[in-house]
C-alpha cells in the first residue's frame, strides 16, 4: 500500500508496532499454546477525531479460561489516530483488531475480546462490511495470512473486567497522545457533577423538574442502556439506519453520559433511547 493511498488508522498501527520484533512478541507468547487479546477503541469526537486504539496480548492455557485480573505476561499496544473527517469509533475499533492481528504470532490460535458488538459481527460475517471497506481489506489480508484458527468474544464495557477497563485506558490515552494529564482531565469533564448543568451536550440549564426527574437507574438498567446507545451507533456509522443531527448528537452525548456508573439519565432521556431503538429496529 502506498503511502499516499495508507490511511490514518493503518499508518498509526504501523508506527505504533514498529517498537516490537517479532522475537520479543514470540518469546513474550510463547510460554503458553494460544494466544487471547482485549481490543477497543476510542474517539473524543465522533465523528471527527482524534482517536486511539488499543491491543493487548495474553498468552493463556486455554482460549475459554476466564481472566478477572491483569496478568504479568501481557504484551501492550496502543496508538493515535488524528483528527479527520473521516475518523470514527468504528474505525478506531477497527483498527485495534488490526493491531492484535498484526501483532499475534500467525501460528498460534488467537481468540480476540471486544467489547464492540458490531465490530465482532462484521469480522465474523454476521453483517455486512458496507462502511470502512479500506479497513476491512486490511483485516481479511491479515486474517488469511493466519495458520492458526481465529476466533472472537464480545466482553461488556465498562463492567469490571480487568483487561477491557485496561483496552479502554489505552484507547483513551491513545487518543489523547499519551498526555495523561489531559486524558484525566477529560475523564474529569465526563464526571455526572461537572456537566449537571448541560442537557444533551447544549449550553442549557436544566429545570427543578427535569432534575427531580432523575432516578437513579439499577446497574443492569444502565447496562442495558449503554448496549443500546453502543448498538445503535454502530448501526448509524455503518449505514444501515439514518437519523437526524439532534437524534445523533444525543446518542454521541448519551455515549458518554453512560460511561459513569452514578449517571441518572431523565425519564426523557430514557424515552428517548426507547424510541430511537424501536425505530431502528423497523430500518433494519
Amino acid at each position: 500500500m502506498s503511502q499516499e493511498t495508507e490511511s490514518l488508522e493503518w499508518r498509526s498501527v504501523k508506527e505504533a508496532l514498529a517498537g516490537f520484533s517479532a522475537e520479543e512478541v514470540r518469546s513474550a507468547l510463547r510460554r503458553k499454546p494460544v494466544v487471547v487479546a482485549y481490543t477497543d477503541g476510542a474517539c473524543i469526537k465522533n465523528p471527527g477525531g482524534p482517536a486511539g486504539w488499543s491491543a493487548i496480548l495474553v498468552p493463556v492455557e486455554r482460549l475459554d479460561l476466564p481472566l478477572t485480573e491483569l496478568p504479568a505476561e501481557r504484551i501492550e499496544a496502543h496508538g493515535h489516530i488524528p483528527p479527520s473527517a473521516t475518523t470514527t469509533n468504528n474505525r478506531a475499533e477497527i483498527t485495534a483488531l488490526l493491531a492484535a492481528l498484526s501483532l499475534a504470532p500467525p501460528d498460534r490460535p488467537l481468540k480476540i475480546w471486544s467489547d464492540s458488538q458490531y465490530t465482532i459481527k462484521v469480522a465474523t460475517g454476521d453483517y455486512k462490511a458496507r462502511m470502512n471497506p479500506d479497513l476491512w481489506q486490511l483485516f481479511r489480508w491479515l486474517v488469511n495470512h493466519r495458520t492458526a484458527p481465529l476466533s472472537f468474544g464480545w466482553v461488556r464495557g465498562h463492567a469490571g473486567q480487568a483487561l477491557n477497563e485496561r483496552a479502554d485506558e489505552l484507547a483513551g490515552l491513545g487518543a489523547w497522545q499519551d498526555d495523561r494529564a489531559a486524558y484525566e482531565q477529560w475523564l474529569r469533564s465526563q464526571q455526572p457533577e461537572a456537566r449537571s448543568g448541560v442537557r444533551f451536550g447544549g449550553d442549557q440549564r436544566r429545570s427543578g423538574r427535569e432534575m427531580a426527574d432523575e432516578v437513579s437507574p439499577s446497574a443492569s438498567e444502565l447496562v442495558l442502556m449503554r448496549d443500546q446507545v453502543r448498538e445503535l451507533l454502530s448501526l448509524l456509522e455503518s449505514g444501515r439506519i439514518a437519523l437526524k443531527e439532534n437524534e445523533r448528537q444525543f446518542l454521541y452525548n448519551m455515549a458518554q453520559r453512560l460511561r459513569y456508573p452514578d449517571f441518572a439519565p431523565t425519564a426523557g432521556q430514557r424515552n428517548w433511547l426507547k424510541g430511537l431503538s424501536a425505530r431502528a429496529r423497523r430500518m433494519l
